[in-house]
């Protein structure tokens, strides 16, 4: 019998949500919570992703600690084409159109790090977080079907709809998990 997303997805509940319009320290407060009770053992469900919603309360994004670091990096400096004119003389530099983009870059290069996540504080939730994008996975899939979505289009997890609805998550570490139960009494691995 075939393992189906809604024997296996997180429910929806266990999900902490923001605003889109929220200052991004609004969804740091609970991130530093989920960390914390995870430190400290408590019994409850923490998730390092927070999803996002917007004033219909329709799931438009997710804030994971990816987006928190790849936050911290000026949207130029993420081009590619930005690392080939590293490679040009100075005296091509000079006369680059991105001149303005390596200054800046190497202004960032030198800011504190303190000085960085204290500038990302100041965002908002939609200046960072991930668009939710993709496919769509419905309760009823195969897990099979949802690996080959989840890697089709990027993404380390995906909602789950049953009638349009969302109710659940799946992430790669469920997916992970029901691997080491399967492949476990092949390896002669028993997982506690």
């Amino acid at each position: 019998m075939a393992t189906l997303v809604k024997d296996v997805m997180n429910p929806i509940e266990e999900y902490d949500t923001v605003d889109v319009d929220a200052h991004l320290c609004d969804a740091l407060a609970i991130l530093k919570r989920n960390h914390e009770n995870q430190k400290a053992g408590t019994i409850g469900k923490f998730h390092k992703t927070i999803f996002v919603t917007d004033a219909s309360k329709n799931f438009v994004g997710k804030i994971s600690m990816y987006d928190l670091i790849r936050g911290l990096v000026p949207e130029n400096v993420k081009k590619p084409e930005f690392l080939s004119a590293r490679a040009l003389s100075s005296r091509a530099l000079a006369a680059a159109e991105e001149a303005g983009d390596i200054v800046e870059h190497f202004q960032w290069e030198n800011k504190s790090f303190a000085d960085l996540v204290k500038q990302e504080a100041h965002k908002k939730v939609r200046d960072i977080m991930t668009p939710i994008t993709g496919g769509v996975l419905t309760e009823d899939d195969k897990v099979n079907h949802a690996i080959y979505v989840l890697f089709k289009d990027g993404v380390r997890q995906q909602l789950v709809l049953r009638d349009d609805q969302v109710v659940g998550v799946l992430n790669l570490m469920v997916i992970m998990t029901q691997f080491l139960d399967a492949v476990g009494p092949e390896c002669y691995v028993e997982w506690e």
